[in-house]
């Protein structure tokens, strides 16, 4: 909740700064400090987070570390029948990942046109990601759509947990520069690392068979759980 503040109340008063005196904002990003730019370090940071998801001894978070062994704990042994009702749940939830795919593609090729008609410049473009990642938080805290349209039961067990960034992040694909495609092409990777572990490692990513996914097991505190054992 405080993150979501942090974020929300950042979000709040770059719109307002946008809408009153986009200049400022602009040059408060270009601002210089010593060799760097306020932009270089916004750069740096995301970058650095992004590195920190892809790292297995950096990633400490099970909902977006699950991908590595150390956030795997065998919960049943894989027999015909278990296997059988993990691809069902597999096809399941990847049919609702699809179904995600698709309508962002769709919010991303909306946004891409209303830059191109100059309904807004780059800095609208920076202001919907940040959007973005305020509706990020949005979902880990309060509210997620992704799990009604997926069928998860929460973050630490979200099919597309590490999508996150490059739903986030696509837009700056529409204001190519060094800064924004490499900022886009990691996001890309993590992506790409995200999935390849998942359909090598599928058990490591369902409470079916990892039992760190476990509600009981569960370092978070959230009303699911809570209600689960509070009899």
């Amino acid at each position: 909740m405080v993150k979501l503040c942090i974020k929300g109340m950042i979000l709040l008063a770059c719109l307002v700064v946008a809408a009153i005196n986009p200049r400022f904002l602009n040059a408060f990003f270009a601002y210089r400090i010593a060799f760097f730019n306020v932009y270089h370090l916004f750069w740096l940071a995301i970058v650095l987070i992004l590195v920190k998801r892809m790292t297995p001894s950096l990633n400490k978070d099970i909902s977006s570390g699950k991908i590595f062994r150390r956030h795997y704990g065998a919960g049943r042994e894989r027999t015909p029948a278990a296997e059988k009702k993990l691809a069902s749940y597999v096809g399941k939830i990847n049919r609702g990942a699809l179904r995600v795919a698709f309508s962002w593609a769709l919010v991303i090729a909306a946004t891409g046109l209303l830059y191109y008609f100059r309904v807004f410049g780059p800095l609208g473009i920076f202001m919907v990601v940040l959007f973005f990642i305020f509706m990020d938080q949005f979902c880990v805290t309060l509210w997620c759509p992704f799990e009604w349209i997926i069928g998860n039961k929460c973050c630490s067990a979200c099919r597309i947990n590490n999508w996150g960034y490059l739903m986030a992040f696509a837009p700056l694909l529409f204001i190519p520069s060094f800064w924004t495609l490499s900022v886009a092409a990691l996001s890309v990777a993590v992506v790409v690392q995200w999935e390849y572990q998942y359909h090598a490692h599928p058990e490591r990513f369902f409470e079916f068979y990892n039992e760190k996914l476990l509600c009981r097991n569960c370092s978070r505190r959230c009303p699911k759980k809570e209600s689960r054992f509070s009899h």
